[in-house]
C-alpha cells in the first residue's frame, strides 16, 4: 500500500497529467487563433528572411515558406494581409508565382533576384522576365544569366526607372558587355548602388553613373579600365573592388598611357580584395579623395611561396597608413590587431584609428569597419604533400610569417590585441588544430613584434589562446607594457593544461596558464589587471589568480574600456 504522503503525491500527479491532456486536446485552430495577427505576421517575416538569405533555387517554382498559408484560414489571412511577405522574388520562382508575388506585395517596393535563362526548366524565360520587370515598384534588382538575355530584360525596364540598386552577373567571359545606352530612356533618377558581380567586363553608359554612390566590381580588368568609369561618378561614396584585376596594362610605365587621375570628393571607403597590395597603393595614389577616406585591403591566400618577394609590396602600404592626426597627438599608425582561428585556418588583421567623426576611437576598441586603414590576411591550409627537399606546407602559410609581415607593416604602435577562435566548430575542435611543434614559438615571435600592446583580449578559449598564454609564460620580456587582460566567455577553473572544458567553449586549463603567465611578469607588471567577462569561475580559482594579478568580474561596458 502507498503511504499517505505517496498517495497525495500520486493524486497531484494525476491531476497535472489530466490538465495537460485536456490542454493538448484543444483544436489547433483554437491555439493559433489566440495569437494576434500582428504577432503572426512578424513571425512570418522572420521566417521569410531566413529563406531569402539562403538564396537557394526553388525547384518547385514557389516560395519555400509558402506552407505557412496552408496551415489554416487564419494563418492564410494573416499572410495575405502582409504585403511585405511577398515583396522579395528570389531565383527559381515560376512566372505565375512571380506574378502573384507582384500582385500581393502591392503597393510596397520590391526586391527581385532572378536567373534569366531562355530554356531554364521551371524558371523565367527572358521575355516573360522582361514583362514582369516592367513593374514600376522595383527598387532592388539582381539579374544573372547570358548577356543577351540580361540585356533583353534591361532594354524593357520602365521609364523613369524606380531602381535604387542594380546588380548584374553574366555568364560569358571574353568580349566586354555594354549596357544599353537607351536603357530606361536614360532616366534612372534614384539609382545609387551599382554592382558588377561577374569577372567579365561590363561597361555602363556614362549617364547611368552620374548619381551612383556605391559601386562594387568583380571584373577582371586593368587599372585603366577601373579608373576611367570612376571619372563619371562624382557622387561616389563607397568603392569596392572584390576580384583580381587583370595583370595587363596595370602599371604606370613610361611606354604606356599614364593612369588617369580621378576626383571623388565624397569618397569615404575604398575596399580592395586582391592578391597584390601594390595595386591598392597605385589606385589610392590616382584618386583625389577627402583625407578621412577609409582604405581597407583584404588578402586571401592559401599558400605563399617565395614569401620574401612580398616584402617590398607590404612596405609600400605604409604610405597609405594614417599618421598622427595632429602634432603631439600619438594616434597615428596601426593601433589594433586581431588574430582569428589558428595556424591551419584563420585571419590576421591590423587597423588604425577611426575617422574624427567617430568618438568611439578614443573610448575603447571600435569596429574595424570604422578604421581609416585596415589590412586583413586570410589563410587556409591545403592537404597537399610537398616534394622532397621543398620544405613543409607550414612554411608557406601566412600564419608562420606574421612576425615578418608585422615588420613590413610597422606594428610597433599597436596597443590592443585580440585572440579569437575560429567560429567553425569543425575547425576549432578538429584534431588538425592541435599545436604544431613550433606554433608557440611563432606566437612568441608575433608577440615580440607587438611590443606596445597594453590590452590583451582572449575570446572563448581555444588552442590559439592557450598558445598565447604559453608564449607569455615562457618569456617575461613579451608584451612589456601589458596592463590588462580580458578573458571573454570562457570557463576558468583548476585544470591541467591538457584537460578539456565541457562543451568545448572554455579555455582549456586557463587558470593554470594564467597563473603561469602572470607569475612570469616582471615586478613592475605584477599587478596586471585580469577582467573576466561572461566567464564561469569558482572561488578557489579566483583566490589563486588574485595572488598574481588584479582580478575583476566585468561586463560588456567594462570590456570596451582601455
Amino acid at each position: 500500500m502507498l503511504a499517505r504522503g505517496d498517495a497525495v503525491w500520486m493524486g497531484n500527479l494525476k491531476d497535472t497529467l489530466n490538465t495537460k491532456r485536456r490542454r493538448n486536446s484543444l483544436p489547433l485552430s483554437h491555439i493559433v487563433l489566440q495569437l494576434p495577427p500582428e504577432l503572426l505576421q512578424k513571425i512570418f517575416l522572420f521566417l521569410v528572411d531566413l529563406y531569402v538569405a539562403r538564396e537557394s533555387l526553388h525547384s518547385s517554382g514557389r516560395p519555400d515558406w509558402i506552407a505557412i498559408t496552408y496551415v489554416c484560414r487564419y494563418w492564410r489571412s494573416a499572410a495575405l494581409g502582409q504585403p511585405e511577405l511577398w515583396s522579395s522574388i528570389t531565383p527559381g520562382f515560376s512566372f505565375s508565382w512571380s506574378q502573384a508575388m507582384v500582385e500581393r506585395s502591392a503597393p510596397l517596393p520590391m526586391r527581385i533576384n532572378m536567373h534569366i535563362r531562355p530554356f531554364f526548366h521551371g524558371g523565367l524565360e527572358s521575355l516573360a522576365a522582361s514583362e514582369l520587370l516592367a513593374a514600376s515598384r522595383i527598387r532592388s534588382l539582381r539579374l544573372s544569366g547570358h548577356p543577351a538575355d540580361v540585356l533583353e530584360v534591361l532594354n524593357r525596364l520602365c521609364s523613369p526607372s524606380p531602381l535604387v540598386s542594380l546588380s548584374l552577373w553574366v555568364t560569358r567571359m571574353g568580349e566586354p558587355v555594354d549596357l544599353p545606352e537607351a536603357m530606361c530612356d536614360r532616366d534612372t533618377p534614384h539609382l545609387r548602388c551599382l554592382t558588377f558581380e561577374t569577372p567579365a567586363c561590363i561597361r555602363a553608359p556614362v549617364w547611368l553613373l552620374a548619381g551612383v554612390t556605391h559601386f562594387t566590381t568583380s571584373a577582371s580588368i586593368s587599372l585603366h579600365e577601373l579608373l576611367l568609369p570612376l571619372q563619371a561618378m562624382p557622387q561616389l561614396q563607397t568603392l569596392r573592388v572584390v576580384q583580381l584585376l587583370n595583370e595587363r596594362d596595370d602599371q604606370d610605365a613610361p611606354e604606356q598611357v599614364p593612369l588617369p587621375r580621378v576626383v571623388l570628393p565624397r569618397l569615404s571607403l575604398l575596399s580592395f580584395c586582391d592578391n597584390t597590395p601594390r595595386r591598392l597603393v597605385i589606385i589610392s595614389s590616382r584618386i583625389d579623395a577627402p583625407p578621412t577616406i577609409r582604405r581597407h585591403f583584404f588578402w586571401r591566400v592559401f599558400l605563399v611561396p617565395r614569401w620574401e618577394g612580398w616584402g617590398d609590396m607590404f612596405t609600400a602600404m605604409q604610405a597609405i597608413i594614417p599618421t598622427d592626426s595632429a602634432p603631439g597627438i600619438d594616434d597615428g599608425g596601426l593601433r589594433f590587431a586581431q588574430v582569428t582561428g589558428g595556424h591551419e585556418q584563420g585571419s590576421f588583421e591590423v587597423w588604425s584609428r577611426a575617422g574624427p567623426e567617430n568618438a568611439r576611437a578614443n573610448a575603447g576598441p571600435f569596429p574595424c569597419e570604422d578604421a581609416l586603414f585596415l589590412f586583413r590576411a586570410e589563410w587556409q591550409r591545403l592537404r597537399v604533400f610537398m616534394p622532397d627537399g621543398e620544405g613543409t606546407i607550414d612554411e608557406l602559410l601566412p600564419f608562420f610569417h606574421l612576425a615578418n609581415l608585422c615588420a613590413h607593416l610597422r606594428t610597433a604602435r599597436i596597443v590592443d590585441l585580440a585572440i579569437v577562435p575560429e567560429t567553425s566548430t569543425a575547425i576549432e575542435h578538429g584534431t588538425g588544430m592541435q599545436d604544431a611543434p613550433d606554433v608557440v614559438e611563432r606566437w612568441q615571435a608575433l608577440l615580440a613584434a607587438l611590443p606596445s600592446v597594453k590590452t590583451l583580449r582572449l575570446h572563448r578559449g581555444g588552442h590559439a589562446c592557450l598558445s598565447v598564454l604559453r608564449a607569455l609564460s615562457s618569456s617575461a620580456a613579451l608584451l612589456p607594457h601589458l596592463q590588462r587582460v580580458f578573458v571573454v566567455q570562457s570557463t576558468v577553473r583548476h585544470a591541467n593544461a591538457s584537460d578539456a572544458c565541457p562543451g568545448g567553449i572554455g579555455i582549456y586549463g586557463v587558470d593554470a596558464n594564467l597563473n603561469s603567465a602572470m607569475a612570469s611578469r616582471k615586478p613592475v607588471q605584477a599587478n596586471v589587471g585580469v577582467v573576466l567577462v561572461g566567464c564561469e569561475v569558482d572561488e578557489e580559482t579566483l583566490e589563486e589568480l588574485r595572488k598574481r594579478a588584479r582580478i575583476h568580474i566585468g561586463d560588456a561596458s567594462m570590456y570596451t574600456q582601455l
